[in-house]
């Protein structure tokens, strides 16, 4: 069997995976989002920007708060640990579609294509 290659010159399964990397992911989504021509590569790497931007975006907010500022740090993690298990399934060629940004995943991947 014969693996899909990207632009990148890397398995497909492990471009998808390193879109989901913790601290680096949103950076290798972001040229994925721009270069990649594999639809299943493009698509992980727009879900992989959404997750990494809603991880900062939620922690921020709460950060602004006095009182839900002590989430902070329980958000930080679980957004880590969300990306170790996304990096683990993309690895294994599996979708993980997450509720509501798997859908804006999908509308997005639709409009840059």
């Amino acid at each position: 069997m014969e693996e899909k290659k990207t632009v990148t010159n890397l398995p497909a399964n492990l471009a998808s995976a390193l879109c989901y990397a913790p601290f680096v992911g949103w950076i290798v989504a972001l040229v994925m989002v721009l270069i990649e021509k594999n639809p299943e590569v493009k698509w992980h790497a727009v879900q992989g920007l959404l997750i990494g931007l809603g991880t900062w975006v939620l922690a921020m907010g709460l950060g602004l708060t006095v009182i839900l500022a002590v989430l902070v740090p329980l958000i930080w993690v679980a957004g880590f640990i969300l990306q170790l298990v996304l990096v683990v399934k993309a690895y294994q060629g599996e979708k993980l579609k997450l509720p509501l940004v798997s859908e804006w995943t999908d509308k997005l991947v639709k409009k840059i294509k």
